[in-house]
């Protein structure tokens, strides 16, 4: 006999598969209210001009081509594990906020996973930002020096 487990929303006693998580009731009401959340929340958001950037034609291509760059893996995971890894974000190693000249540089970008980017970040926020840009830059250059590929211009702006 399969496990059962109850609806997870609260107070719901609908048994269900254990791998299911909301009754069909409840799966219909989580989503609306999800994307009710969502609207909301950008609808309020302060970061017009950022978010316009990210939803670009422009960055969307230099998003790809600095990806492609580094043959589409974590730069981060690569060198602190050892293992690969596909990448599926592009950060900016100096934040855009902090210097909206770089969001096109390509030596300011690093393909990541969403699990390193949010590792990234986290350290970001606890006060190591310099040095985890640091790390980070290193980690760009030796990807080049071993590979002889990832630059699309010199070290100099480094």
């Amino acid at each position: 006999m399969p496990i059962k487990k109850y609806c997870s929303y609260t107070g719901c006693r609908v048994l269900l598969d254990e791998d299911v998580k909301y009754c069909d009731r409840h799966k219909k009401q989580t989503r609306e209210h999800k994307a009710s959340r969502d609207r909301e929340y950008k609808r309020n958001r302060d970061d017009n001009k950022e978010q316009d950037f990210y939803r670009s034609t422009t960055w969307v291509n230099t998003r790809e081509g600095a990806m492609s760059y580094y043959f589409g893996i974590d730069i981060f995971e690569y060198y602190t594990t050892g293992m690969i890894v596909e990448a599926t974000t592009g950060h900016h190693i100096v934040p855009i906020k902090e210097d909206w000249s770089k969001r096109y540089d390509a030596n300011n970008l690093i393909p990541l996973t969403e699990k390193s980017h949010q590792y990234i970040h986290n350290e970001y926020e606890k006060g190591n930002k310099k040095q985890m840009q640091d790390i980070l830059f290193e980690m760009k250059i030796k990807f080049f020096m071993d590979y002889r590929v990832g630059v699309q211009k010199t070290f100099e702006t480094l």
